[in-house]
């Protein structure tokens, strides 16, 4: 998978939670996955992802701020901001299997209901 490739694959899938389209965002991950915040939650298939990213009364919405990726590992990482119920600033690290879907995504994020991006980074 190339950067560009990587990029798209995350916009799409960014591009599907802001749709509101559950099961289109769980299809970019692996059957079995590894999708976790180390403190709260964790899935292991894909299936158990498509409730988890049923929107919330009121939709919800994804932006990505920035993408790093390595070809040679699969791997990556992004800093996103999550609107739904509460705002969330955080960053996931990401692997890619071999059918180019995500096999991992673990995120730390911070909730923020009153700063959008720049303002969250600006912070002291």
């Amino acid at each position: 998978m190339t950067r560009d490739e990587f990029v798209g694959l995350l916009q799409s899938l960014a591009d599907a939670w802001t749709a509101g389209d559950a099961d289109g965002a769980a299809g970019h991950f692996a059957s079995r996955v590894d999708y976790r915040d180390p403190l709260r939650y964790a899935f292991t298939t894909r299936d158990e992802l498509v409730p988890f990213f049923e929107p919330p009364p009121g939709g919800h919405r994804v932006t990505l701020h920035s993408i790093l990726f390595d070809p040679v590992e699969g791997s990556g990482a992004v800093e996103y901001t999550y609107e739904g119920d509460h705002r969330y600033h955080g960053t996931a690290l990401v692997s890619i299997d071999r059918a180019g879907r995500i096999e991992r995504w673990r995120e730390w994020q911070h909730i923020d209901d009153d700063r959008d991006w720049e303002a969250f980074l600006a912070q002291p």
